[in-house]
């Protein structure tokens, strides 16, 4: 495995901000979308202060530029979080905390959402399996450590955004922030199990997670594949790429916070895909406005382009909507829900649905157990993995080698040590009440 596959289980989340160009573009295949004027909202962005638009200049309130969070983070002992956490394994990047302005105690509590995340669960999957003998103490301060990255991650995702910081201090900030997370690990782990679970050595973890966010473009919304960053600068007016970057930052704003309502429930699919619509509108007019034609070739490629996100891909499957229309999860990233409709028979749909939900009934039953003190953890992830094995073999018995292949992909041969998670809930490899969802 070369040195960049291995960084990737360190830092394999924080890559989808800064390739936010690919998958942002969420428009219908079979038409462009047409944008007017009159469908360009007030300009609500802090980056934008005048109508020349330089962001650096703009925005009146800049969060400061930050010191190595790396080198400065509050043992648990040291801090008040209404419960008496002393274990010693668990620390907090303190500054990073205050240049988010962040409360820490709110931290604590909110927190604990990230435990249900499927990103998070895969990767208590490979904890298990690399380490199984861990000490609970390890064990729940790991825990707490990645839950409280995935917190700090998507509040530095947020102020990025939102034009609080700009894309060096983001770029700071993010790097920090990696570092205190291999550095808390190091802490937790030996040697021997530090390189076991990352697959690199310690030493030169700083220099790759340097290297990595080096390579992060400033502009990721340029879709023209045949022409390099320097030659867009030369050719577009500064001020217009940053007020093209301040809008699209607010679409990504915009999709992310949807994706948020439609994972808890607070939004339905024809309500998302409104909402999406009205945000992508309001970029494309935007660019139309201030950019020329010639601009926006440059830039896109061509109006097409900036109107279908031609070179993009469509994400097959929006949030949770293949749970909510076909009662499972689709786990195959290329495959859609209209494909599984159209290629594999009603029945078998309703029998999938039938072992996927009759196994997410057992493992709350396992849950409870377990919360009752009838099981262990142990007892509950080995029962656990008996019940995925025979859901496998369920859709496996029912289900052609291709039809299988179009819902759950090719497992066989993805090697979980270079791919463990992917980047978004909807293309999942692993349901959210997997094994560790109560940690």
């Amino acid at each position: 495995m070369n040195r960049q596959n291995k960084i990737i289980l360190i830092g394999f989340f924080f890559l989808c901000i800064f390739a936010v160009g690919a998958g942002i573009y969420l428009f219908p295949k079979d038409a462009p979308l047409s944008s007017g004027i009159d469908d360009i909202p007030p300009r609500h962005s802090p980056v934008l202060q005048s109508e020349r638009g330089d962001a650096d200049v703009a925005i009146q309130e800049e969060l400061p530029r930050i010191v190595s969070t790396a080198e400065k983070i509050v043992p648990a002992g040291q801090i008040n979080a209404g419960t008496s956490e002393e274990n010693p394994y668990i620390s907090y990047p303190e500054t990073l905390i205050d240049l988010l302005g962040i409360d820490l105690d709110e931290m604590i509590i909110e927190r604990d959402a990230f435990k249900n995340t499927i990103i998070h669960a895969g990767w208590m999957d490979r904890i298990n399996d690399v380490l199984q003998n861990l000490a609970p103490e390890k064990r729940d301060a790991i825990i707490q450590t990645n839950t409280t990255l995935f917190y700090l991650k998507d509040k530095l995702n947020e102020a990025y955004l939102t034009g609080k910081i700009d894309h060096e201090t983001f770029k700071e900030a993010l790097a920090d922030l990696m570092k205190w997370h291999q550095r808390t690990y190091e802490a937790i782990l030996s040697r021997a199990e530090y390189e076991a679970l990352f697959e690199i050595s310690p030493e030169i973890v700083d220099d790759t997670i340097d290297e990595l966010i080096g390579q992060t473009p400033e502009y990721s919304f340029i879709l023209n594949q045949n022409i390099q960053v320097e030659e867009v600068k030369e050719q577009v007016q500064g001020y217009k790429l940053e007020e093209v970057n301040s809008h699209f930052k607010k679409m990504i704003f915009d999709r992310d916070q949807i994706g948020k309502q439609i994972n808890a429930g607070e939004m339905t699919l024809e309500q998302a895909r409104a909402a999406l619509s009205k945000s992508q509108h309001a970029f494309i007019a935007r660019c139309k406005a201030i950019l020329t034609e010639d601009e926006i070739n440059t830039i896109f490629g061509s109006v097409r382009a900036l109107e279908t996100g031609a070179s993009q891909e469509e994400p097959a499957v929006l949030g949770d909507s293949d749970k909510i229309e076909l009662g499972f999860e689709i786990e195959n990233p290329e495959t859609s829900i209209d494909h599984v409709k159209e290629k594999i028979d009603k029945n078998k749909i309703e029998d999938i649905k039938f072992f996927y939900q009759e196994r997410d009934t057992e493992r709350e039953a396992l849950i409870s157990r377990l919360d009752a003190g009838e099981i262990s953890s142990e007892e509950l992830e080995n029962i656990s993995r008996e019940m995925d094995a025979a859901f496998e073999e369920n859709c496996r018995d029912i289900l052609t080698t291709e039809e299988y292949q179009l819902i759950y992909g090719n497992p066989d041969t993805t090697n979980p040590a270079e791919q463990p998670f992917p980047e978004n809930s909807g293309e999942s490899a692993n349901t959210e009440n997997d094994t560790e969802k109560r940690d």
